[in-house]
């Protein structure tokens, strides 16, 4: 009886294990899935930053006031104005 006992122990433990891996999977693909849509939008964004930093400074905005409005460095503003 007692080894009837421990082998259904031991199965619960098992499918236990086996969820909780299943679980922690799906949450790691679902992360690693929303972390790429994270970064498209990051892209997108930093994109049209830059074509606006540039219009600003064709249009005669210095380099170190889009450095003051934008928190980036001159040195980093005139990378992108390039």
């Amino acid at each position: 009886m007692d080894e009837l006992l421990d082998e259904s122990l031991k199965n619960i433990e098992q499918q236990t294990r086996s969820r909780e891996i299943e679980n922690n999977e799906h949450a790691l693909f679902k992360a690693i899935d929303e972390i790429n849509m994270a970064k498209t939008l990051v892209k997108e964004f930093t994109d049209i930053r830059n074509k606006a930093i540039k219009n600003l400074y064709n249009v005669g905005i210095s380099a170190k006031r889009l450095s003051e409005i934008t928190g980036l460095s001159t040195v980093y503003i005139h990378r992108v104005v390039k």
